[in-house]
């Protein structure tokens, strides 16, 4: 986006702002006007239609998504009558960015978004999962990057967290997406302390245990154990770590570190599956 363009899409027009291409704020101001809305007035939000992120998606993948995408485009006036091209990429997946005049109408929006999200993944034929993600609310220049941003990270973390979800809204999963980036950044160094001191039956009982939410009857019966075996495998995490599941402080550490260990197996295997 620069002084030289004479007509611009909505599509081109979300895509030089979120990498950044532009000479000038003033200018992406100008356009937006040109466009009919205000970038600093209005509202805006990211949907996102996306696959695995350890899957390499094609053109005719991205295709699939063409019909989604633009059932939601419908549900804003404001993007309805900008028309044109409105859908841009993003890393596994298309994405739109819906235009309303407040935060109380984009909010008052998002329950009809989900219906008509979920309704249209239904409908579309793929071997893999597709899962819709929902960015933040915001306004102007920036805030159109990160809602942009949001609705991808909001798939990224419901890959790991909420892995039976398909619609992902970044609201409620801020704390994982969070969680996410911190493990990815550092958690080989959170975890390969203690999880080498660890067996296998005792990583695997671990694991279990926290999904299961702590309950060890219900981790018995999953696993195909006895309570007094999964109650040995915990006591031989407190030996072999000094962590105990019954002190509160040491309990955290344990089921953060679980945490860790899966963020950090599905991020190896998307690098190793690209």
């Amino acid at each position: 986006m620069n002084k030289n363009t004479t007509d611009i899409t909505l599509s081109a027009y979300f895509n030089d702002i979120v990498i950044g291409y532009y000479e000038d704020e003033d200018l992406v101001k100008q356009f937006g006007r040109q466009l009919g809305f205000d970038v600093d007035m209005d509202t805006f939000m990211a949907v996102s239609f996306q696959y695995p992120s350890d899957m390499n998606v094609k053109p005719e993948d991205r295709e699939k998504l063409t019909d989604a995408a633009n059932a939601i485009i419908a549900l804003s006036d404001i993007n309805k009558k900008i028309g044109g091209k409105q859908i841009i990429t993003c890393d596994s997946g298309d994405c739109v960015i819906l235009i309303m005049k407040d935060k109380s109408a984009m909010r008052d929006l998002i329950p009809q978004i989900k219906e008509t999200a979920l309704q249209e993944v239904e409908k579309i034929s793929a071997d893999r999962k597709i899962r819709v993600g929902i960015g933040t609310i915001e306004n102007g220049i920036k805030g159109i990057k990160h809602t942009y941003s949001n609705a991808q990270d909001a798939v990224k973390a419901g890959e790991i967290f909420k892995k039976d979800r398909v619609i992902l809204e970044y609201m409620g999963m801020e704390i994982y997406s969070s969680i996410n980036q911190m493990v990815v950044n550092f958690g080989d160094r959170l975890t390969r302390t203690v999880l080498k001191q660890l067996g296998e039956t005792e990583k695997r009982v671990l694991a279990k245990y926290y999904k299961c939410k702590e309950d060890i009857a219900e981790t018995a019966r999953q696993l195909g154990m006895s309570e007094d075996d999964v109650k040995t495998s915990l006591n031989m995490v407190r030996i072999n770590t000094g962590l105990d599941v019954n002190d509160t402080e040491d309990n955290f550490k344990l089921h953060f570190i679980m945490i860790a260990k899966k963020v950090l197996e599905n991020d190896e295997r998307i690098k190793k599956n690209r």
